[in-house]
């Protein structure tokens, strides 16, 4: 019985962020509480048959396009580039932007093996022009400035215009953690990265 407990609580562990103690926690509620567990199993169930990923921008979707990307009102030429769809989701929650996303689903990060051509690099480019400005929304970490400068050499050859928030973002800190006020002064001051 043990060996079956520990075998569920490794596949909740396998999701990012949960670690042993949550996972445990998370299964003996599970098992304490059947309507929870029932509930649950209806949200994986609208996760596997209804949710899904943007074509274009790799956002949140039910029907292959986003409505952000389908939203002829929003701005097309600004593009925000984040790492991953929680950070694009955080940006929208904050209601201070109103152009598009492109998700790259991570940073390079050369201890893990993740080089460039591992992100959504050439999807991002496929949708920018001259008159685009990509205004560079990663993560105030070693990985995010990596690639963030990576981006701007793309976008300086291309002669693409780009812009980064504005520091009010700590240094080290990630977009998950950061405060609606902060993220809002952040987009709103953004600057050309050759202004620093």
């Amino acid at each position: 019985m043990e060996n079956k407990f520990d075998q569920v609580v490794e596949k909740f562990q396998n999701l990012q962020g949960i670690s042993k103690k949550t996972a445990q926690r998370l299964v003996m509620g599970l098992i304490n509480n059947p309507n929870t567990l029932k509930e649950l199993d209806e949200g994986l169930l609208m996760i596997k048959t209804k949710l899904g990923e943007c074509s274009t921008c790799f956002y949140l979707t039910i029907d292959g396009i986003c409505p952000i990307c389908s939203d002829s009102h929003r701005n097309q030429n600004q593009v925000m580039v984040v790492a991953n769809m929680m950070d694009a989701k955080i940006v929208e929650e904050s209601k201070t932007f109103n152009g598009i996303y492109a998700i790259l689903k991570g940073e390079i990060d050369l201890n893990k093996n993740i080089t460039p051509d591992k992100l959504k690099i050439p999807e991002l480019l496929m949708r920018v022009n001259q008159n685009s400005e990509l205004i560079f929304a990663l993560n105030a970490t070693f990985n995010g400035e990596l690639t963030a400068n990576y981006l701007r050499d793309i976008a300086r050859k291309n002669q693409i215009s780009y812009t980064r928030l504005a520091r009010g973002i700590p240094r080290g800190g990630v977009l998950d953690y950061i405060d609606e006020q902060t993220l809002k002064e952040a987009i709103r001051n953004r600057h050309k990265n050759d202004e620093e």
